[in-house]
């Protein structure tokens, strides 16, 4: 069903109030307590009155105190130092706007850090420097466990990062684990060295099309409409899981290898 809208702009565009995404959330079964991690696109919902922080605001009343809301802040080793107070989010206008809030938590991770905001967002984002990029025990694999969802705001599978937990579970060989040097600034002022993986060089046999069509075939997608903004909704765990035995029954005869270091 599509989520009604206030109106419509002169130039075009559907008109988007936080009160129209509020609705369109709780119609595709978001709740309050839940946990959910969102990658999102401001663009695609049209004209959003009030911008990205109208987009936040939306998110963070539909799940209330109770829950937490969880977005990727990733930087993709853009900068030489990252440092978790001022390295902007590469990963759109709603997520640099989650950042910026002073309630938000962010992870400790060089190229990709997450920011979270609500009852679980400290314990969420802790501990990640220690931990491989797509850990079960980072932020999303934390998220996952816990039963928290994905939702996807305007973007395809291809945003969705919830599968690379699955890939880091099986050991996939086409991702060097902790063959990367980058430095992170601590909140003490220290520039120290950290870790992260090395991507492929190659096309993947998994991603996105045949998850997305795995998952669908077996029910675990929702969709949803806010806007001109396709939504999907799912839960984190089932991203991570249909993955992994994906990546059992597809990766051992893939010849697709991490990219070479420079």
């Amino acid at each position: 069903m599509r989520t009604p809208v206030s109106e419509y702009s002169k130039a075009g565009k559907t008109v988007v109030t936080k009160d129209d995404i509020v609705a369109g959330l709780r119609e595709i079964g978001l709740r309050r307590g839940d946990l959910v991690q969102v990658h999102s696109s401001l663009s695609s919902f049209g004209y959003v009155e009030g911008g990205a922080d109208a987009v936040v605001d939306a998110l963070l009343q539909t799940v209330g105190p109770e829950g937490t809301v969880m977005v990727p802040t990733f930087n993709h080793g853009q900068v030489e130092v990252f440092d978790p107070a001022t390295t902007p989010s590469v990963s759109g206008a709603i997520t640099e706007a989650l950042r910026k809030r002073p309630e938000a938590f962010r992870s400790l991770h060089p190229t990709h850090p997450y920011a979270a905001i609500g009852r679980d967002a400290e314990e969420l984002t802790s501990e990640h420097l220690d931990l491989l990029t797509f850990d079960e025990r980072s932020p999303l694999g934390k998220l996952a466990a816990r039963g928290g969802w994905v939702l996807l705001l305007g973007v395809g599978m291809s945003s969705n990062t919830a599968a690379h937990i699955g890939e880091t579970k099986a050991r996939v060989h086409c991702i060097g684990f902790r063959q990367d040097k980058r430095k992170v600034k601590l909140p003490d002022g220290r520039i120290i060295e950290a870790r992260w993986c090395l991507w492929r060089d190659g096309d993947c046999k998994i991603e996105w099309d045949p998850l997305e069509r795995e998952m669908r075939s077996r029910g675990m997608i929702r969709d949803g409409q806010i806007g001109d903004a396709h939504i999907m909704l799912m839960k984190a765990q089932d991203v991570v899981d249909v993955t992994y035995e994906m990546c059992l029954q597809i990766c051992p005869t893939c010849p697709t290898m991490p990219k070479k270091m420079p």
